[in-house]
């Protein structure tokens, strides 16, 4: 029990429950691998952590874009590439926890409305860079914006766990 910190009972209905569904449901039972990546993925909290470093690279990047239009300096230039390596080091951050999303529900991360925000952030960042080539405001701005997004995904109302896929969606 909680008060007196014997949890010797609680440790042994967990392995019971354990034992019971190794020995009925081995063929639905997740692999070990697969428990400890999203024990992992839980710990790490990527989405939740990575809104709040896209709005500050997003940000610091459009306030040194706009100082570089009336004072363009080597420390100016040099700062926006470093924000820009940055960006894309966010956007491989980001894409390692969509990949690990999709291994461990077992299915595209795009299925309730809080994978379909992160896509849709993951996917304002892939335009970003792609078009940012031409012009550094477009990846700052896309960058800004998958910040907001990001931030929307993690308001009360959406649920972040990984869910089986419903019926229809299969």
């Amino acid at each position: 029990s909680r008060d007196s910190g014997d949890y010797t009972q609680s440790d042994e209905l967990l392995e019971s429950v354990s034992g019971y569904q190794k020995k009925y449901g081995n063929e639905v039972m997740p692999s070990n691998f697969k428990i400890n990546s999203e024990i992992v993925y839980n710990k790490a909290n990527i989405f939740n952590r990575l809104y709040m470093w896209y709005l500050l690279a997003g940000f610091s990047m459009l306030m040194f874009l706009i100082f570089q239009i009336f004072y363009n300096n080597k420390i100016i230039n040099v700062s926006i590439n470093f924000i820009k390596y940055l960006i894309y080091l966010l956007f491989a951050l980001n894409t390692i926890g969509l990949a690990a999303r999709w291994y461990i529900a077992g299915h595209a991360p795009w299925s309730d409305a809080y994978e379909s925000i992160i896509f849709v952030a993951w996917a304002t960042v892939v335009f970003g860079i792609i078009f940012g080539k031409k012009s550094y405001f477009t990846l700052a701005s896309s960058t800004f914006v998958s910040a907001i997004i990001l931030s929307i995904a993690h308001m009360n109302w959406l649920d972040p766990s990984i869910a089986n896929l419903q019926p229809v969606l299969d």
